[in-house]
């Protein structure tokens, strides 16, 4: 049977909070200057680790068909966090959210979960890798927090392999966002599938793997 973990939530939470302190020297060096980090937003996020916490603990298969509603839950998380009253304000654009993870023609969770499988016999790291690029690139499978979603999938399937879950930090911010707003501004092309994404992915998977920190994972 192999080893479970939990992640060191309380760890994670140190990070962001000293990413969140220390945002305005690392906004300066970043090729596209991003929004301050708000309180909210790292509420939210701390949210989603925990939400993604208890997936592990329950071996949820996150990619397969019968646990992709949490995919789609994180991503409900992060804007809106778990108060029930802000979701119910925000209805619309929570059915809109779900019309399109399932249905955009482009880019629905169905792609998505394919990038996985082809991916499946490949390193935890270039799994991530190869779903986040996928999803944060043109047209994203979001309206919003495609970043943020992206981070805490990735996470699952790091720590579901034993591997430390991405987490934003002072040392890795820099190295995190350029190449995510590349895969950003990049749109979804028969070219771009075929040399530039791929790029970016191999790049990032190599990231993922240099930058984890075992520490935000803790053995069941």
């Amino acid at each position: 049977m192999s080893k479970s973990y939990s992640l060191n939530l309380p760890e994670i939470q140190r990070s962001l909070r000293n990413v969140q302190r220390n945002f305005t020297s690392i906004n300066e060096k970043l090729d596209v200057q991003r929004d301050p980090l708000e309180d909210i937003i790292i509420e939210n996020m701390l949210l989603g680790y925990t939400y993604i916490d208890r997936l592990l603990g329950k071996n949820v298969p996150l990619l397969h068909r019968r646990g992709l509603h949490h995919i789609l839950e994180l991503n409900h998380i992060v804007l809106c966090g778990g108060d029930l009253k802000t979701r119910k304000e925000f209805h619309q654009h929570v059915t809109a959210t779900t019309d399109r993870f399932y249905g955009q023609k482009e880019c629905n969770i169905g792609k998505v979960v394919s990038v996985y499988n082809k991916w499946r016999n490949k390193s935890a790291w270039k799994k991530a890798a190869a779903v986040y690029i996928y999803l944060i690139s043109q047209p994203q499978l979001f309206f919003e927090g495609n970043h943020r979603t992206g981070a805490l999938l990735m996470s699952y399937i790091l720590a579901s392999e034993g591997k430390p879950p991405f987490v934003l930090s002072v040392d890795n911010a820099e190295a995190y966002f350029n190449p995510s707003t590349l895969a950003k501004l990049t749109r979804k092309s028969m070219v771009t599938k075929m040399w530039k994404l791929p790029k970016i992915q191999k790049k990032f998977a190599k990231f993922l793997k240099k930058q984890g920190n075992q520490n935000f994972l803790i053995p069941r």
